[in-house]
């Protein structure tokens, strides 16, 4: 979650705005003629060629039940933010190290965040910290960030949704949800090659259980460094850098 946190807010500084579809292009997120309750995402690796640059591929490769299809479009190609490959759309990704306790009382459910990584995604244990406000109830175009605990100041999550899409009041993603949730969820991020401009790395998925799968979702790997003397190297010339 603490890096998810990280590219989203790189997004808004470099381009001042939370819509990174309108910033930048609208992702794997608009497949045409595709086989219905079939896997039909991007291949991965079609932004290689750009390393670790922002912008789109020149053609991605879907898989549509068997069949290669190769797409040129906008709506259909792949993009990287920095190096990551399709940071919205194609895929919902799952993002570890956050957990949503559902109790009925706690509106769309409250954020708890694991702080190590001994991640148990179906329940929320001792070493897991509540951020200090809930989701909003209701399913709806995000509207309001909350502000819990200073702790958790990154945590970019929904407090307040609207019924409407308003790409300017401030973000332009979605939110789904479960109004006084029961149990506890998991959080998926980025929307998938279907749903068009709900899609965004501010699009939050957070009413399922961790017990699903289904065709359309996904996970990254992440390389966690240790501390050893090549990160801390890193780490004094950064700071050094940065004059801090």
């Amino acid at each position: 979650m603490a890096a998810e946190s990280a590219s989203q807010m790189l997004q808004l500084v470099e381009y001042g705005t939370m819509n990174g579809q309108t910033a930048l292009e609208s992702g794997v997120s608009d497949l045409k003629n595709i086989t219905l309750n079939m896997n039909c995402s991007a291949i991965t690796g079609s932004t290689a060629a750009l390393g670790n640059a922002t912008g789109h591929a020149t053609t991605t490769v879907n898989n549509n039940n068997g069949t290669l299809v190769s797409n040129t479009d906008a709506g259909a190609r792949a993009i990287s933010y920095r190096g990551l490959e399709n940071p919205w759309g194609n895929l919902w990704n799952f993002v570890g190290g956050i957990n949503i306790k559902g109790d009925s009382l706690s509106d769309g459910g409250a954020p708890y965040i694991c702080t190590d990584f001994n991640y148990t995604p179906s329940t929320i244990g001792d070493n897991y910290e509540y951020v200090g406000f809930n989701l909003p109830n209701t399913y709806g175009w995000i509207s309001a960030m909350g502000y819990g605990n200073e702790k958790y100041d990154w945590v970019l999550m929904p407090i307040e949704c609207a019924s409407t899409a308003n790409s300017i009041l401030p973000v332009g993603d979605n939110l789904w949800t479960v109004s006084h949730a029961p149990e506890n969820k998991i959080v998926v991020v980025g929307g998938c090659y279907t749903f068009k401009e709900n899609n965004g790395m501010f699009y939050y998925g957070c009413d399922q259980n961790a017990q699903i799968t289904a065709s359309n979702y996904g996970a990254r790997l992440m390389y966690i460094p240790t501390k050893g003397t090549i990160y801390n190297n890193n780490i004094a010339k950064w700071t050094t850098k940065m004059g801090v």
